[in-house]
């Protein structure tokens, strides 16, 4: 199905309504967090500080996990840390959990992509093989402070959950979300599953959704 313009526009207006929210609140928390860093913090700190705000994310709409995860190296008794809490119970990820992560979070791109850009970023759709088994996004924005980059602050948000919200509007339009990687977030098209790749020759229209890595095609 062709759609207009307008329709495409709509689309994307509804992602950016649906993303945008939950980035301002984590840029609120990172810059509410970052000044813990101006004398040396512990772990316990970090814990201590990061809690309250990844509770406040969790209670958001859509949201299945929350918090700040540590630049490697400028905590005084942890290398690695993931603050990190999730589901209902707001639980935080057990330390074994976190252990298998820690040898490369930082080269993970929901990490590393923020600390090059100075801006916010959304990764995925994957599969969350270390918490849930479902397909996930997770927005991160850069924490930082005079020039030195002090971790990540994020949430994840399950691709179902952006299918279930969005589903009806794309179907009107015909429409498919997809990433910078032109993987499928979610499409009208019952073939298309999430996280699968997409070939844009296939599609004549796009629509960007403003700041985010994500555009609407047709």
């Amino acid at each position: 199905m062709k759609a207009t313009t307008n329709e495409l526009a709509t689309c994307a207006h509804l992602v950016e309504e649906l993303f945008n929210p939950l980035i301002s609140q984590l840029w609120r928390s990172g810059r509410a967090i970052a000044p813990l860093f101006n004398q040396p913090a512990s772990s316990a700190d970090l814990l201590a500080e990061s809690r309250p705000h990844a509770f406040e994310i969790l209670a958001a709409p859509h949201t299945v996990g929350a918090g700040f995860v540590v630049t490697p190296g400028i905590l005084t008794d942890e290398h690695f840390l993931l603050a990190w809490w999730q589901g209902d119970d707001k639980e935080r990820i057990p330390e074994s959990i976190a252990l298998v992560q820690s040898t490369d979070y930082s080269r993970q791109e929901w990490f590393r992509t923020p600390q090059r850009t100075h801006a916010s970023h959304v990764t995925g759709p994957y599969i969350d093989y270390v918490c849930t088994d479902e397909f996930m996004l997770t927005i991160t924005v850069p924490v930082e402070q005079d020039g030195q980059m002090l971790g990540v602050m994020g949430a994840d948000i399950l691709a179902e959950t952006i299918e279930r919200v969005l589903l009806e509007p794309f179907q009107e339009a015909g429409a498919t979300l997809v990433n910078h990687h032109n993987r499928a977030v979610l499409s009208a098209e019952v073939e298309i599953f999430a996280g699968e790749p997409i070939n844009p020759e296939n599609f004549s229209q796009e629509v960007p959704c403003a700041d985010l890595p994500l555009k609407v095609i047709n």
